[in-house]
């Protein structure tokens, strides 16, 4: 991956449509609450969208906390506090930095998305795990194992790249998480959070990709 600038608001644009495209199908799969997940999710992201917007040419950290209040504000749903704690918790890990790169947008999104509920999903799960093998921690054997297995496997191969061309553990381990994010149909997760913490993931990695 190139080390270019991060355009937030565009690419939160990108999550936005890529959801909002599979509002129904996330609504669908909400069957404890209202059937609404996909509605609330679209409406946040719109709202993350518009904050980053309105903070370009401000620290990524200070458009971080200015969304985050938004979304305290005016958001909905079981997501608007999840996302609203997870940028708020980015801000304070990217504090002083003026931009962020490609290899920073790994971590800013296991911190939005691992912050809700639906880490235990399939995306979340991987990513976690992939930072768990880079750092030595043993994995532990779930019942959805075989799947967070093949997703490793080409993460760890994108990990190894990455360190092989001269970049750092940690953005390379970054590298691998993402990669492990764009495996597998993400309306498959169990439940509609990490159905939509998925769309979110792959659409993201994907507009970096240029896919």
């Amino acid at each position: 991956m190139s080390q270019s600038t991060l355009d937030l608001a565009k690419l939160f644009g990108v999550a936005l449509n890529t959801v909002n495209s599979n509002r129904e199908n996330l609504n669908s799969m909400d069957e404890i609450n209202h059937p609404n997940h996909g509605d609330n999710v679209t409406h946040n992201l719109g709202i993350i969208k518009d904050a980053f917007e309105s903070k370009q040419g401000q620290s990524p950290s200070d458009a971080m906390r200015y969304a985050a209040q938004r979304l305290t504000e005016q958001g909905l749903g079981s997501t608007a506090p999840q996302y609203s704690q997870g940028l708020q918790q980015a801000a304070t890990h990217f504090e002083g930095q003026q931009s962020l790169s490609n290899n920073d947008m790994g971590l800013l999104l296991h911190i939005l998305l691992g912050s809700s509920p639906s880490q235990a999903a399939s995306q979340p799960n991987a990513t976690q795990g992939i930072l768990n093998m880079i750092s030595g921690q043993p994995q532990q054997a779930t019942a959805g194992g075989n799947d967070l297995v093949s997703k490793l496997a080409p993460a760890a191969m994108e990990f190894m790249r990455a360190k092989q061309s001269g970049t750092s553990t940690q953005s390379a381990a970054m590298q691998a998480a993402m990669r492990a994010m764009m495996g597998g149909n993400p309306l498959q997760a169990s439940s509609p959070g990490g159905a939509s913490g998925g769309l979110i993931a792959q659409s993201i990695m994907k507009s970096l990709m240029g896919q």
